[in-house]
């Protein structure tokens, strides 16, 4: 398995417009395989989306792109099918559980076959959540989010993201509407970056920013993560004003808000590459005089993007009973 690499590519991943990935000028000229696909991402399901890639400079023919795909759960042969030829979406109806070790391997004429194996990773061992008013002035409180868990494993990392829906009771019905979101860090420094003993990446993955923890810093002792939501976790309602195209006021609206906590245990394949892609996002422009901004991990033998197991475990919604039963 390949170790981080910072590599020439163009990654478009899941958002490419046609099924086929362009290398940076110069990299390389032979033709190769790309794949990205997160197992453990979707419930019911694994999503792949393969691709061959080019390099600008190259001048030999396009080879036409009819890829074989194995994909192995436990040494047992998956089936996967193509839903989307033209942008490369391919899919295994398989539902990922913890312990799974996963293995694909993609050949196509022309081209160099790839191989790629990740794990799907143990739930978050939360041991207790907490959540209460911290006194941070004279007459001021913050409304903190503490998690607990013990036995952090090195080879894993682990990360935290809200859930919010909204309801909204209109004339013609109700309306939910749902949102992710990161929190900030607490206690909060003078900078905005986490205490060096609970220090964070603020990643972003499928349109979902969420806090992520290095289990190599965590360490295998019992460890409290700690976040300010910035909005209430409980269960609140209220009306909203509802205005037309002209600034009037035409109605109000009963709305009814509920959180939820979502914490992920992630493979190490999986924090590197989101880890890769968040410095390219943050940082591809200031430091593109020496290196492109399109520079990211990838763990494809022969090939690049990423194969990468990930958890998600979704809490109940957060009351104050909810909050009693698990500190």
């Amino acid at each position: 398995m390949k170790k981080i690499a910072y590599i020439l590519l163009l990654v478009l991943g899941m958002t490419l417009t046609s099924c086929m990935v362009v290398f940076d000028p110069g990299f390389d000229e032979s033709p190769v395989i790309y794949l990205e696909a997160f197992p453990g991402r979707d419930a019911d399901k694994v999503m792949f989306k393969i691709a061959p890639g080019y390099s600008r400079s190259n001048t030999s023919i396009m080879l036409p792109f009819d890829p074989e795909i194995i994909f192995e759960v436990n040494g047992s042969v998956i089936p996967v099918e193509c839903i989307d030829v033209e942008e490369g979406y391919y899919v295994a109806d398989y539902a990922p559980v913890p312990g799974d070790k996963l293995s694909v391997s993609v050949n196509s004429e022309g081209f160099t076959g790839i191989f790629a194996r990740t794990s799907i990773p143990e739930p978050f061992p939360a041991g207790k959540i907490d959540y209460r008013q911290v006194q941070s002035g004279l007459d001021d409180y913050d409304e903190v989010l503490y998690v607990t868990f013990s036995g952090a494993d090195p080879g894993t990392h682990y990360g935290i993201y809200f859930l919010k829906e909204t309801v909204y009771e209109t004339q013609s019905g109700p309306v939910p509407r749902t949102y992710t979101y990161a929190g900030s860090i607490y206690p909060e420094t003078e900078f905005g970056i986490a205490p060096t003993n609970l220090e964070a990446n603020l990643l972003y993955f499928d349109g979902v920013s969420y806090w992520a923890w290095d289990g190599k810093q965590l360490g295998r002792q019992s460890c409290t993560l700690s976040l300010k939501p910035g909005s209430s976790l409980y269960e609140t309602s209220g009306e909203v004003n509802d205005y037309d195209d002209y600034g009037n006021l035409v109605s109000t609206v009963p709305f009814s808000s509920r959180t939820k906590i979502n914490l992920m245990t992630m493979s190490d394949e999986f924090y590197k590459y989101q880890v890769a892609q968040s410095l390219a996002a943050d940082y591809g422009g200031l430091m593109g005089f020496i290196a492109p901004s399109s520079y990211c991990y990838s763990n494809i033998d022969n090939g690049y993007g990423a194969f990468a197991g990930v958890t998600i475990v979704e809490t109940d919604w957060i009351t104050k009973e909810f909050i009693e039963n698990n500190r």
